[in-house]
């Protein structure tokens, strides 16, 4: 399952977990984060387990955003020991997700 998370929890769930994190910034106004809604469920409960999945408010990303570069929703971020692997912005299949991570 997906979990919102916030700034103040980015830390904590995302570069101190030890498991792979892929972090989806989106907007609730964004049609193509609503459509990749259910695909990023789904990798995220097939992943269970093995992977963390996820979800921030761009609203509530502004800093994270300027950090990597950010400047288009949906943008996927994948984390590995506290360290930023991937990333991957606009309209995202499950394939690419699965090969961000």
């Amino acid at each position: 399952m997906v979990q919102r998370i916030d700034l103040e929890r980015f830390e904590a769930e995302v570069l101190k977990n030890p498991l792979p994190v892929l972090l989806e910034i989106y907007a609730p106004w964004c049609p193509r984060c609503a459509m990749l809604e259910d695909v990023v469920e789904q990798f995220a409960i097939e992943q269970k387990g093995r992977i963390k999945v996820f979800r921030m408010d761009e609203e509530k990303a502004e800093r994270l955003m300027m950090r990597y570069g950010i400047n288009r929703v949906p943008a996927f971020l994948a984390f590995r020991n506290g360290r930023l692997t991937g990333i991957a912005q606009g309209i995202t299949e499950k394939k690419t997700l699965e090969e961000l991570i």
